[in-house]
This record gives C-alpha cells, sequence and structure tokens, in this order.
C-alpha cells in the first residue's frame, strides 16, 4: 500500500507540473513555433540536395529530408522543453522514495499519441492496397496521377502538422526534464523513460505516415516522370497533360 500510495504521489507531481506549465506558457504558441522551424529547416534541406548536391531521385531528397527535419525537431524539442523547466525554480520534489522498476504511462500523452496515428494508418494501409496490385492491372493516367499526388500530399502534410505542431510532446518532454531536476537533489528512485523515449513515443506514427506518403510520392514521380525535379514541377506537367 505504501508503494501505491508514493506512485501516486508522483503521478499528483506530474499533474501539478502539466497545470502549472499550461498556466505560465501558450504550448500552442510553443509548437507553432517549433514546427516551422523545422519546416523551414526542412526546406533548407531539399533545397540544399536538389541545387548544390543534385540528388535526382525525389524519393531520397524526401527520406533525408524527413529524417533531418526531425533529429532537427528532437533537438529542438529537447532544447525548448529545457528552457521552459529552467524559467521554474520552484518545483518540488514528490513525496515518495520508490526503488521500484515501473515506468508507467504518461496520461494525457498517450491519448494524444493514439490520436496522431490515424493518418499514419490509413498511409500504411493505402501503400499495402498498392502493394499488392497486379502491376499489369494498374493504368496510369493524368487524372489518376493527379488524385495519387493530392492523396499522398494531404496524407504526408497532415502526418507532418501533428508531428511537429502538436505541443503534447514538448509538454512531456518538459515533464520528464523537472522530474530529472528534482530527482537528482531528492530521494526519488522511480524508473523513467526520459524525454527522449518519450518524445520518440509520441511522434514516431505521424513520421511513419509522412515518410510512406512522402517516399511513395517521390518514387511515384521518379517513375512516371523522371525528367521533373520537384513536387510542382510535376504537378504542372500533370495539368499541361490534362488540358492536352
Amino acid at each position: 500500500m505504501k508503494v501505491l500510495s508514493n506512485w501516486r504521489s508522483v503521478r499528483l507531481w506530474e499533474t501539478q507540473v502539466e497545470r502549472d506549465l499550461h498556466r505560465d506558457h501558450s504550448l500552442r504558441t510553443h509548437g507553432l513555433l517549433i514546427g516551422t522551424f523545422t519546416l523551414l529547416l526542412m526546406w533548407g534541406v531539399s533545397a540544399l540536395q536538389m541545387h548544390l548536391l543534385h540528388v535526382e531521385s525525389l524519393a531520397i531528397r524526401y527520406l533525408v529530408t524527413l529524417g533531418v527535419g526531425y533529429v532537427g525537431y528532437l533537438c529542438v524539442l529537447r532544447w525548448w522543453a529545457q528552457r521552459l523547466v529552467e524559467r521554474r525554480t520552484e518545483f518540488e520534489p514528490p513525496d515518495a522514495d520508490l526503488g521500484i522498476d515501473s515506468t508507467g504511462d504518461q496520461g494525457s500523452a498517450t491519448d494524444a499519441a493514439d490520436g496522431g496515428s490515424a493518418l499514419s494508418d490509413v498511409a500504411g494501409g493505402a501503400l499495402d492496397a498498392a502493394g499488392s496490385a497486379d502491376e499489369g492491372a494498374i493504368i496510369v493516367v493524368p487524372v489518376l496521377a493527379i488524385f495519387l499526388l493530392c492523396v499522398a500530399v494531404v496524407l504526408g502534410a497532415g502526418s507532418l502538422v501533428l508531428l511537429y505542431f502538436s505541443w503534447d510532446a514538448l509538454l512531456a518532454v518538459a515533464i520528464e526534464v523537472a522530474f530529472s531536476y528534482v530527482s537528482a537533489r531528492a530521494a526519488v528512485r522511480v524508473a523513467r523513460e526520459g524525454w527522449l523515449m518519450a518524445a520518440v513515443r509520441l511522434t514516431w506514427k505521424p513520421l511513419l505516415g509522412a515518410v510512406v506518403c512522402a517516399v511513395a510520392l517521390g518514387a511515384l514521380i521518379d517513375h512516371f516522370m523522371p525528367q521533373v525535379h520537384s513536387l510542382p514541377e510535376a504537378v504542372r506537367v500533370l495539368t499541361g497533360a490534362r488540358k492536352g
């Protein structure tokens, strides 16, 4: 019973920290700024590959861009969360002295992760269906190609919005950083997943959805329109072919 009581005190402490962060900061605005920075970073990486490195394959270019963007996002997320926590010096450690190996759940953050996986699940199902079809039965015409482009862009963009502009990961990382601070000066010995695992747990499904859509889109353009070098150029070619 004592273990349960102590563990409950840790969860109450998390709830209080979450309320304080919501009260003192506009987390939605912080998420918007982090997402904007990440998209600008990805735009720069994509432009670098296209104009300086002369990477012709859109599939490879999109894969590298999303990979670099995600690493940059995690770094900015960690730095940003630490800045939020460092401004609060009055964190009180939870009244607990636990020697158990228990990770627990991250309540509201887990719910956000489940909601953020919807688009990635749809994208994965669409890719499986396309892969199981007979290649000879697929007839690509301009109208169908434009439709597939739009689907991939919408699903991929939606996954990126859920991933980079959500404040749930920022909140989860901030709580983990705050816990590391108080546990360093108090007798709090409870196993935690850490800021990196918390961030990855909340973001890997939207990232997977974005990667699937982006790579599928790039592979489609590379195969049927090898002469184009960007998505806007592909859209212009398809639109011209349809009008013609």
